[in-house]
């Protein structure tokens, strides 16, 4: 065993909306510390840290994980107010009234200093972590965006757990563009890091990566009557956000192991959809195009069309909702 005791705390909450839940569901906290012998590919170890799992649905009903950006922590559904709410809810597209749906906090929760992790550490930690919480099959594994890539990996080393697998803007690799920008922001980390500033480095990262994540045709729409004090604000807003729950080593760690992600398609054995937006600066379409088309079994591959870039799995819910509709009806 690589993970100490698990503790459950299990409650029925009010929704974002009001809503509550019926006894006849569950809403279940798993948290799984990391054991000290845990040791990642490149041997660092994760010292007092743990994976958050949050369970919310029908326990015997189908089991979907999802899992989303750096950002996205293990509250998913509407009933929790979570990162997918437009999504995952009852009867949203992600069920829960139908589906057992499960999201992932994953470590290194606060670093002091950056660490070399690779997604196939999280997809190794984020296996153990389900198998504490009782859940020897997935099926249906969503990734977005950085959760793509850790379900790439979850696919290859964990083919037999998993029944078909869902890719949302995560190539088999990072695109060169995408790269570039993130070691610019870890070079603003490193600058404020160990100082009274990590916070300011942290959200001036930030701001960085926003200006990637949507099409230029979004911004012009969204900042067309004041671009000048609207950008500023909108930037200023997201930066201070993100630093107040981030961490300048978390943030650099994530960042890190996005560009330490190289997948072989051929490789990921499971029934596979893939969803690509044609504007997506950060997982362009040229690389999604590559990686779908050498998918062993790939059952579909939709190409949204959204001015809303890399944020179109949040932004898009009614052309994603209808994929992932299929998917889970099927």
């Amino acid at each position: 065993m690589t993970f100490a005791d698990v503790t459950n705390d299990t409650r029925l909450p009010a929704g974002s909306d009001g809503m509550v839940m019926p006894r006849s569901m569950i809403a279940e906290t798993v948290t799984v510390p990391v054991a000290s012998n845990w040791r990642s590919l490149s041997g660092a170890p994760l010292t007092d840290e743990v994976i958050r799992l949050r369970l919310v649905g029908r326990k015997d009903e189908p089991v979907v994980v999802a899992l989303g950006g750096i950002s996205a922590e293990a509250e998913v559904a509407v009933q929790d107010d979570g990162w997918w709410a437009g999504l995952a809810g009852p009867g949203r597209a992600i069920d829960t009234d139908r589906n057992l749906v499960v999201g992932a906090t994953l470590p290194p929760t606060n670093p002091g200093a950056p660490l070399h992790l690779c997604p196939e550490d999280f997809a190794q930690l984020l296996h153990l972590a389900l198998r504490h919480a009782e859940i020897e099959r997935i099926d249906v594994l969503i990734g977005a965006s950085f959760g793509g890539m850790v379900a790439q990996s979850m696919a290859r080393l964990y083919p037999e757990m998993i029944s078909h697998l869902v890719i949302i803007g995560a190539a088999h690799r990072p695109s060169p563009s995408a790269m570039a920008v993130r070691q610019v922001q870890r070079e603003i980390l490193a600058l404020t890091e160990g100082t009274n500033r990590e916070g300011e480095g942290v959200a001036l990262a930030r701001k960085l990566a926003m200006t990637t994540y949507r099409s230029s045709e979004s911004w012009d729409d969204e900042f067309r009557e004041n671009p000048t004090e609207e950008v500023s604000g909108f930037l200023h807003q997201e930066g201070e956000a993100f630093a107040h729950g981030f961490s300048s080593g978390r943030y650099a760690t994530l960042s890190a192991a996005i560009d330490a992600h190289d997948e072989d398609p051929r490789n990921i054995k499971v029934p596979t959809t893939v969803i690509a937006t044609d504007t997506d600066k950060v997982a362009p379409l040229s690389l999604m195009n590559e990686f779908a088309a050498r998918l062993p079994k790939l059952e579909r591959y939709e190409v949204i069309r959204s001015t809303y870039g890399h944020d179109a799995f949040l932004a898009e819910t009614a052309a994603v909702g209808a994929v992932l509709k299929s998917v889970l009806n099927d």
